[in-house]
């Protein structure tokens, strides 16, 4: 009895071996193929322009416009233009909404003209005058007035081969540049987030190019600004009273001034925040997206390229 037991236990463990194996075939994989950036980062993420962008088309009427004032995916909404000025049957669009001009806001310099971009449209039917059009994707609400763009494909970024990211680090010499924005002004970044840099197409910059995040190590480092405290500027020089005089020295403190210790020293490790790859190119800006973090990455860190 005994060795039928053991051997239906046997046949068990078998059969739910091979039940396992089947599932776990069955269960979708991960592929290191996978693109980083998705459409709606492509797609929806804005951008900064060198200058306004033209005004010549436009949505000027909707199907459902007596009833709603925003529309959105599925919708039909009329354009200023259509076979006089060239417009074709299946042209697509992007939505855009600029905004205005925008500077560094640290060096102060023009960046450029910000733009939203709310979505996709198709053109179904073409007038004399005007065209129809239907919504195909929503980034955010379409209203009467916003501007079109033609569509111009964008290729995902694929992922290179994880390395790990060193949390400080020399540098290695490549094109520095500033994170000086984000969509929605998030100030707080964290991985997944899109970001605009003061680099571009100006100083060689492509679609595809990581940068490691960093932060320089000091008293401004990052958001923070160390005070000047004069308790501890004064401590190696004694902490006697001029009523009592109970002693002339410090016993406490190093008779090393902090300023001449930082003065002195050479340069130390920057602080590793994450990795960036660039997703869209402008002429001197780009729409990046975080892929990791070590640590919370804000508006002004700086960024190297790496690859």
């Amino acid at each position: 009895m005994r060795g039928k037991a053991r051997l239906a236990i046997a046949l068990i463990a078998v059969f739910l071996a091979s039940a396992w194996q089947v599932v776990s075939a069955q269960q979708p994989k991960a592929e290191s193929s996978d693109p980083v950036a998705k459409r709606s980062d492509l797609y929806c993420t804005g951008f900064i322009a060198q200058g306004a962008p033209r005004e010549d088309l436009q949505v000027i009427g909707a199907e459902s416009e007596n009833t709603k004032a925003t529309f959105a995916q599925g919708d039909v909404v009329f354009l200023n233009r259509g076979r006089g000025a060239g417009v074709q049957p299946g042209a697509v669009y992007f939505v855009i909404r600029p905004i205005g001009e925008v500077e560094h806001p640290f060096t102060k310099k023009r960046l450029g003209y910000y733009v939203r971009e709310l979505g996709l449209l198709r053109v179904i039917e073409v007038q004399d005058q005007t065209s129809t059009a239907e919504i195909t994707v929503s980034c955010d609400m379409v209203e009467l007035g916003d501007r079109l763009r033609p569509y111009q494909e964008y290729g995902a970024p694929g992922p290179r081969d994880a390395r790990p990211l060193p949390r400080y680090s020399e540098g290695a010499g490549g094109t520095k540049g500033q994170i000086v924005m984000a969509p929605g002004y998030h100030e707080n970044l964290s991985a997944n987030r899109v970001v605009f840099l003061d680099l571009g197409d100006d100083d060689s910059i492509h679609a595809g190019d990581y940068f490691t995040i960093y932060r320089e190590i000091g008293a401004h480092e990052g958001v923070t600004n160390v005070p000047d405290d004069n308790v501890v500027d004064r401590r190696s020089y004694g902490y006697e009273s001029d009523r009592y005089r109970g002693g002339d020295i410090s016993v406490q403190a190093t008779k090393t001034l902090r300023k001449d210790v930082l003065r002195e020293r050479p340069a130390i490790p920057r602080k590793v925040l994450g990795e960036l790859i660039v997703i869209k190119v402008e002429k001197n800006t780009a729409v990046a997206m975080i892929t990791r973090t070590t640590a919370e990455v804000n508006i002004g860190d700086w960024v190297e390229r790496a690859n």
